[in-house]
């Protein structure tokens, strides 16, 4: 599905969104983090929403944080993982930055040093939270596809089937 198919059936499927972000918010995330947001959710934040969108309309917003989401809003998400890392045990990568949260600790994230927005999960849940951070197998739109066809209970996983590590 291209980048316009997806973002024509974000407005299609979520009529309550709330109205795009204003370009100086990507700006302020996009130099926190140090490096550009994906393409896809660039253009999803200017020209459809800022959050609200995504696995039951959860994406975390820009500017406000909006009642589809107990989270602040991404900036200051973001760097809390990015303190939290050291404390969990890990470096949490600074071009990962989280997306929404599934509950139970389990978040969606995307890549930003990648332009088509490689995805990662968290997942503490029978993991060491040394582990709980992994790269997955699909890209932002693939994700995104997902929420949109309907597969929304399709926690993030890490690449491996194996039994994640308990150390």
């Amino acid at each position: 599905m291209s980048d316009d198919e997806i973002i024509a059936r974000i407005r299609e499927q979520h009529s309550d969104l709330p109205p795009p972000a204003p370009p100086e918010a990507v700006a302020e995330l996009e130099g926190v983090v140090g490096h550009p947001m994906p393409v896809l959710l660039k253009r999803i934040y200017l020209e459809v929403a800022n959050g609200g969108f995504g696995r039951w309309g959860e994406a975390l917003s820009l500017t406000v944080p909006y009642e589809f989401s107990d989270s602040p809003i991404l900036v200051e998400t973001y760097l809390s993982w990015i303190e939290a890392g050291p404390e969990r045990g890990y470096v949490h990568p600074p071009s990962v930055v989280p997306l929404l949260t599934w509950g139970c600790a389990i978040w969606s994230m995307v890549d930003y040093s990648t332009p088509e927005g490689r995805m990662w999960g968290w997942d503490p849940n029978g993991r060491s939270l040394r582990h709980a951070l992994f790269p997955e197998d699909r890209t932002l739109a693939e994700r995104l596809t997902d929420w949109l066809d309907g597969n929304d209970e399709d926690f993030p996983q890490p690449p491996s089937q194996t039994p994640p590590p308990t150390c």
